[in-house]
């Protein structure tokens, strides 16, 4: 299993966002340079063909360095021995099968929304957790956000690392690591090199890295 080294920084994927597939293993491949270590490949309306080829050019782009999470993807998983699976809230009682059934160095991680949903998750056999919205975002405009104060309640109660999702960007990157979280995640702002620099020079400068 690749360790999930705090603090985590994740890129979610989401072809949507960039003009084309081929940028997007391009932005991808650099800011993975830079210090993104964990790839979420999160692609809803894409093929499973496609999401095949997008795998195999993530993987030989990055030298397979970043930590490859695919989202719902159990036979991708498996086909491409990649390090593990993201189960949205609504599957969270799928965690307890995966785990006989991934090898036994892959990651489970779950997106939760409350506490009971993170207690339940983290019983079940979860490696990680994945918290949000935080802030305000443009990937779900109609939530309202659950802020830093119900992160906390997460943080402080649960023994596995929670990634911060939701709105982060470069001016509020430190707040989620601030109230406990082992890492944060975005779309839009690791979707720039010019701002994931930011981001990480800001969490070096807050002592955060």
């Amino acid at each position: 299993m690749k360790l999930l080294s705090f603090p985590i920084l994740s890129l979610i994927t989401d072809s949507s966002v960039y003009q084309n597939k081929e940028k997007m293993v391009n932005n991808i491949t650099q800011t993975t340079k830079v210090g993104v270590n964990m790839v979420q490949i999160r692609e809803k309306n894409l093929s499973n063909e496609e999401k095949k080829k997008l795998i195999q050019k993530i993987i030989v782009k990055t030298d397979n360095k970043p930590i490859i999470i695919i989202n719902d993807g159990y036979e991708l998983c498996k086909v491409f021995d990649i390090d593990g699976i993201h189960l949205p809230e609504k599957k969270i009682n799928q965690i307890k099968n995966l785990k006989s059934t991934l090898k036994y160095d892959q990651i489970i991680g779950c997106s939760v929304h409350s506490l009971k949903s993170a207690i339940l998750a983290e019983k079940l056999g979860a490696n990680y957790l994945q918290f949000g919205s935080i802030f305000k975002t443009k990937s779900h405009p109609g939530q309202n956000p659950l802020g830093l104060s119900e992160l906390k309640k997460i943080t402080a109660n649960i023994n596995l690392p929670v990634i911060a999702v939701g709105g982060i960007n470069e001016k509020n990157c430190l707040l989620p690591f601030q109230n406990g979280a082992y890492g944060i995640a975005s779309i839009r702002s690791f979707s720039e090199q010019t701002t994931s620099r930011k981001i990480i020079n800001k969490l070096n400068n807050g002592e955060i890295i």
